[in-house]
């Protein structure tokens, strides 16, 4: 069991390990992060910085979904703040002041936090984030330098500018602009005798690592901790357990998402996808699994396919069930996502493939990879469905898009969009195996 930590400029690297030598620091979240099984039960994660301007941001359901394997996870400062402000109703842990004003209403976007950065080196901040002058027009005004009015005024001129450009300079610029001299005067008289003066995203950051060395020292526990902003909790530690919400968070998107950043295997969905496209036997694999894998019901009663078939399309899909040349109906309208993190799902759907099949995966994404490190200006999604369909059309020999999207669904693929996705990254590679000479003795494999 460990502590992890996501941070960036709110609370730099050396910082860290300066109070916190044991915890294990991770550079800004961002999507995917929290997905890999590194974070185990009983891990405790306190998530600060994050990338969430020109890069996907972590989702709600990654975290959802570490809650629900037992780690904790606590947010503060930054991008933390802000999902522990959505998600403490749903078991993470929310920690100090920004966290509270957000959960308040004090502040309700993004760009209150948001500080620019460069992706390498330090990662020092480039503009002063709108919490921590918030901190210190707060401060002024209980030192009698500033009154609510003039609090109120610098605040609303300042949220104007774009975050970026909310650099100390220019705040001190606004302050004299709007007849706040003293203010501004105060202001960097205290940033020259301490520059972390009213750095509230630091300080949060390290409350919320001091707090998580706490949990993690001691046995998992159900209770709330004291709150960290002199108010009552909205959210309660849960010990790394999903509170009961009214709606199933697992949604198609956060399986796709698992499935992409959870398996230990980076190649598993691919060489899943090679055997839906390409295995001639694929389609009575995708049967089975339908068949073993059918969701429980609403109330959590397992049933079987057939109940499962007959409650979601009606009576007359009984014919279709029972009759295998009809079947192509049902897997048309009841296509689940598999689950890749599921051993026991990855192992029938695998059930039949070959060393030769894992060889020429990793040969055609390498042709792929290689072929875009070469052109950096090019990528799949240049590959459009028309071009993917007409491929797949000429391997699994049909002349139309409907008769090509009835073989999709009986592989799994439960559109032609779906199928273009899972096609892509074996594109080249199947071109080139389509042009080149077919082997002594039989056809080529495409």
């Amino acid at each position: 069991m460990a502590v992890h930590v996501f941070v960036g400029p709110s609370c730099p690297e050396p910082l860290v390990r300066q109070h916190h030598p044991d915890v294990v620091v991770h550079g800004p979240v961002r999507h995917g992060d929290l997905f890999p099984r590194m974070f185990a039960a009983g891990d405790v994660v306190v998530i600060v910085d994050g990338i969430y301007h020109h890069r996907l941001a972590l989702r709600h359901k990654e975290i959802l979904d570490a809650l629900s394997r037992g780690v904790s996870v606590l947010g503060a400062a930054s991008i933390g703040a802000l999902r522990a402000a959505e998600l403490d109703r749903s078991g993470m842990t929310g920690v100090g002041r920004i966290y509270g004003w957000y959960r308040d209403g004090v502040f309700d976007g993004d760009d209150a936090v948001s500080v620019a950065h460069g992706e390498t080196g330090s990662l020092t901040g480039l503009n002063v984030p709108l919490v921590n002058l918030y901190t210190a027009v707060m401060t002024a005004q209980e030192a009698g330098v500033l009154t609510p009015e003039a609090v109120r005024d610098l605040m609303r001129h300042t949220e104007r500018e774009y975050y970026p450009l909310r650099t100390r300079e220019r705040i001190l610029a606004v302050a004299r602009e709007r007849g706040q001299n003293a203010f501004a005067d105060w202001y960097a008289e205290h940033l020259a005798a301490d520059p972390a003066a009213f750095d509230q995203k630091r300080a949060d950051a390290l409350e919320a690592l001091a707090l998580a060395e706490r949990l993690h020292s001691r046995a998992p526990q159900t209770t709330s901790p004291p709150s960290t902003t002199g108010r009552p909790r909205t959210g309660r530690l849960t010990g790394g357990t999903v509170a009961t919400t009214a709606r199933d968070w697992r949604t198609e998107y956060h399986r796709r998402w698992r499935n992409a950043f959870a398996p230990d295997d980076s190649a598993l969905r691919h060489r899943v996808a090679y055997q839906q496209i390409f295995a001639e036997d694929f389609p009575d694999t995708w049967w089975e699994y339908l068949r073993r894998h059918t969701p429980a019901a609403p109330d959590g009663a397992a049933r079987g396919l057939r109940d499962h078939v007959l409650h979601h399309l009606g009576p007359a899909a009984g014919d279709w069930y029972d009759d295998p040349a009809m079947r192509p109906r049902i897997t048309a309208l009841l296509c689940p996502l598999p689950d890749l993190t599921d051993p026991d799902e990855v192992k029938l759907l695998l059930r039949h493939e070959s060393a030769e099949d894992r060889a020429r995966v990793t040969e055609w994404l390498e042709l792929t990879r290689r072929h875009l490190d070469a052109h950096p200006e090019r990528s799949l999604t240049q590959i459009s469905d028309a071009t993917c369909a007409r491929l797949l059309r000429l391997i699994r020999r049909v002349d139309t898009d409907a008769a090509l999207l009835t073989q999709c669904a009986r592989r799994g693929l439960p559109s032609l969009s779906r199928a273009a996705l899972a096609l892509r990254p074996f594109a080249l590679g199947c071109l080139s195996s389509l042009k080149a000479p077919a082997p002594v003795g039989g056809e080529a494999h495409a």
